[in-house]
């Protein structure tokens, strides 16, 4: 399984407390918010939603969908509706569509500055009813800006109704998109000694770059593994062997990868092992992870 959907099925996070935060939240990233709620205003029943599981990442296409009902016999009448979405999110032309009696393409009123894209019925107001099972839905998409910061970002949503006197506001509603940073490359190098003796301690060293945020490195011998993993620390792993046997050892150096950090592997070195004592150093560059 992908480091991305091992991150895309992590724990949800307590909803209530991200919803105090208002409608951007940047910093810390929750993995799995709220990705859909309903509000109620007379007798009409709004459900918004963000379809997928709710964790993108930068440069990424994010699409909600709001749909209305009335739970009574009273019939309604839709003249607006507005769909408030995270700051810098970018609609993405001709993706507005509404679904009423039948289905179509709408032409919406977007205003960048405000993060509000409107869709307005100008022949007759959308008809919400029990009576003859009509309802209505707005879906529409947007891009995540390319440098989107970490964080869980709500939404929000307003709507007009014909004969109400004045808008209808939910803003924010607790529909969160979660914004991941992006999955980062690493880079492992290796150093060991050119040459050891056999039974005699010798240093093996591993460099990962960009620093990573935790995980280890297993040091291999011709693909076995050489003792436990080594934490990295600050960018470096270092494990003390004994190479038991003579002739030549290829040396390899395989990074765990950890959060946003991708696993890698060094190039391949080799430690000439002998009955008498070794010396000299050989080292690898660094090597973008497979």
């Amino acid at each position: 399984m992908s480091q991305t959907v091992m991150r895309r099925a992590a724990a949800a996070i307590s909803v209530a407390a991200v919803v105090a935060l208002g409608l951007g939240v940047g910093g810390g990233v929750a993995s799995a918010a709220q990705t859909s709620a309903t509000v109620t205003t007379t007798n009409i029943v709004a459900t918004k939603t963000l379809l997928g599981d709710g964790v993108v990442f930068p440069g990424e296409v994010v699409t909600y969908r709001t749909e209305f009902s009335v739970n009574s016999i009273i019939d309604r009448y839709l003249n607006k509706i507005t769909d408030v979405h995270p700051a810098g999110f970018e609609y993405v032309p001709g993706s507005a569509k509404v679904s009423a009696a039948s289905t179509s393409a709408v032409t919406p009123s977007v205003d960048v500055a405000n993060n509000r894209v409107s869709v307005s019925n100008s022949l007759s107001a959308w008809m919400l009813s029990k009576n003859v099972n009509r309802t209505v839905s707005l879906e529409l998409s947007y891009k995540v800006p390319d440098n989107a910061p970490a964080g869980t970002f709500d939404s929000g949503l307003t709507f007009d109704v014909n004969t109400f006197g004045s808008t209808q506001v939910f803003n924010p509603i607790g529909v969160f998109a979660t914004v991941e940073a992006p999955d980062t490359a690493t880079l492992t190098g290796l150093t060991v000694p050119g040459s050891a003796a056999a039974g005699t301690a010798v240093e093996l060293s591993a460099t990962v770059a960009p620093v990573p945020t935790g995980g280890t490195v297993q040091f291999k011998d011709g693909g076995a593994p050489i003792g436990a993993p080594v934490n990295v620390v600050d960018g470096k792993a270092v494990l003390s062997h004994t190479f038991d046997t003579n002739g030549s050892h290829p040396i390899t150096a395989v990074y765990s990868g950890a959060g946003r950090f991708l696993e890698s592997t060094s190039p391949t070195l080799s430690v000439n092992v002998s009955g008498g004592s070794g010396g000299g150093t050989g080292s690898a560059g660094l090597n973008f992870g497979s």
